[in-house]
């Protein structure tokens, strides 16, 4: 990693001058094989083409104490698009890190949760607790016999041992189920389970069966479950008395995680717009160190080939491709470099990626 110079945003940077919510990728290993999940075929062996790394500690401690210094990042959020963020060895150092430089910040993590120690989870609970807020969403699909038809190579058993010890130390957790054909009769089962392990939430989402990547056999274990998830959401009342001194503040308007075209539905600004990118000034960073201005344009710009958007967006961004890897530049002058600064923004207004913009997540497939 080549030595950076530091700088500061300039006044050409007419994005919004900081980020405020940031979505980071930590790591691209994962235990699990999910039938759908871009980073493997059709639930079985990883792509050759996956690059297998843990993000930076060199990079996250810069990220943390320099580049977003004075920056007041209400939303950290480790999701899993290209691995389980609890794959990487120094998670909960660096969650103390982060904490250090942006107590104000909340935090959610996304997780299959079939790995570690209970110790581990008590370490995990602890840095949590750091966090104005935090949530960690555990996928559990079923019960026993169903769990893993979707989330290979998961252990149920594990999973509700590590929810119950995360949730024994003080930790906020959510249950997720994501409904197909062969679980969606073991909602109230999965819904029970739950409410034992402690949780605030069990939620639903529907398996996006007719939005995959891949293709798919008739009948096959992926089919789009028929069933209203919104009537079906629960948050568990717990007391803590254990831990008088953890902040229970919830910032969140909402009980429950939707799935995510509802969510967009309710998320578009007085413009119509649902991209976090324009409407948040919300980037996000894979596990290569390399800043995207979102999940979907990450996976295009990588080796993900699918939909009208994907020429375009190879095009528009080779440009800045040039200078989005923060293990060569700071986040600042990322964000500075007059693709994201102007051109992006012009797309989003009136040019390329107006339709992205309406559209987030939706008309592009993903």
């Amino acid at each position: 990693m080549r030595a950076i110079e530091r700088t500061t945003l300039t006044k050409d940077f007419n994005w919004g001058k900081q980020v405020t919510n940031l979505q980071i990728d930590i790591t691209s290993f994962c235990n699990a094989r999910c039938g759908a999940c871009i980073r493997n075929k059709n639930g079985d062996e990883v792509k050759e083409e996956l690059i297998l790394e843990h993000f930076d500690m060199e990079v996250w401690e810069r990220l943390a104490s320099e580049d977003t210094r004075g920056w007041v990042i209400g939303d950290l959020t480790l999701n899993g698009n290209w691995g389980d963020p609890m794959m990487h060895p120094k998670l909960v150092q660096m969650l103390n890190i982060w904490t250090r430089y942006h107590p104000e910040s909340s935090l959610y993590l996304h997780t299959n949760g079939s790995m570690r120690s209970e110790k581990f989870w008590n370490d995990m609970a602890k840095a949590c607790r750091r966090f104005t807020n935090h949530l960690v969403v555990f996928s559990v699909d079923g019960m026993k016999d169903t769990h893993a038809i979707y989330r290979r190579y998961t252990e149920f058993d594990k999973i509700i041992a590590n929810i119950k010890a995360f949730t024994k130390y003080g930790g906020r957790a959510n249950v997720m189920m994501t409904l197909f054909e062969h679980n969606k009769h073991q909602i109230k089962e999965v819904e029970a389970v739950a409410k034992e392990c402690r949780v605030l939430y069990f939620t639903m989402r529907h398996s996006h069966g007719d939005n995959l990547l891949v293709e798919l056999p008739e009948n096959s274990y992926r089919i789009f479950a028929n069933y209203d998830v919104e009537e079906h959401q629960t948050r568990f009342e717990h007391q803590f008395e254990d831990f008088e001194d953890y902040r229970m503040s919830d910032n969140r308007d909402s009980d429950v995680y939707l799935d995510m075209t509802d969510a967009l539905k309710d998320a578009r600004d007085e413009n119509g717009s649902v991209c976090p990118w324009y409407n948040d000034r919300q980037v996000q960073i894979d596990p290569w160190g390399k800043v995207w201005p979102c999940c979907h344009v990450s996976l295009y710009g990588t080796y993900i080939e699918n939909a009208d958007l994907t020429q375009e967006v190879d095009q528009s961004f080779l440009e800045a491709r040039k200078m989005n890897n923060l293990k060569e530049f700071t986040l600042p002058q990322v964000l500075s470099n007059k693709w994201f600064s102007e051109n992006l923004n012009d797309a989003l207004n009136e040019g390329s990626w107006k339709k992205c913009r309406e559209q987030c997540g939706v008309e592009c497939g993903v």
